[in-house]
């Protein structure tokens, strides 16, 4: 019924029309928003899913395998393992190691927007100094895997994987 009388007129026709657009423009906006943060968090998560972090610090070298299934493992060449879950963000990795004595558990974020297979990059850490990062396509050689068995679990720091 509105519609019928907004018609009547010229006047009432530009409402309507005026109407229709802003209503068209909105739904295009929030469509095109909503497929841009789907599109960035598919980028991260086609970095991490399946593929692996290698990290060298102050204590030595080590590798984050992310399985599929939104687990990870931490294994050092030292032999120290650790285990936990993975997510993606828009921008970032985030991960937390279970199990940890912290509740809520504790969650390290990681910012992989515009990263790249095989890239390296630095950051300094408050608590691990000089950190190198790359990003490797797939699961690397099981030189951590075969060190990690022989591992004794109760000399372990609860530190996380980075």
């Amino acid at each position: 019924m509105y519609i019928k009388l907004m018609t009547g007129s010229k006047l009432g026709k530009f409402k309507l029309c005026t109407t229709l657009s802003l209503l068209t423009f909105a739904t295009m906006f929030v469509c095109i928003n909503t497929y841009a943060a789907d599109s960035d968090i598919d980028e991260i998560h086609k970095l991490v899913s399946g593929n692996s972090l290698r990290i060298v610090n102050y204590a030595g070298e080590s590798i984050i395998y992310f399985d599929s299934d939104g687990s990870f493992s931490h294994l050092a060449v030292q032999g120290e393992t650790s285990q936990g879950k993975w997510r993606t963000t828009k921008d970032s990795m985030c991960a937390t190691v279970l199990p940890q004595p912290y509740n809520p558990p504790k969650e390290f974020c990681l910012y992989l927007k515009g990263r790249k297979f095989g890239e390296t990059w630095t950051e300094i850490d408050e608590h691990n100094g000089e950190i190198k990062r790359t990003l490797v396509n797939g699961h690397p050689p099981q030189k951590y895997k075969q060190r990690a068995k022989s591992y004794n679990f109760e000399q372990r720091a609860v530190h996380g994987p980075y």
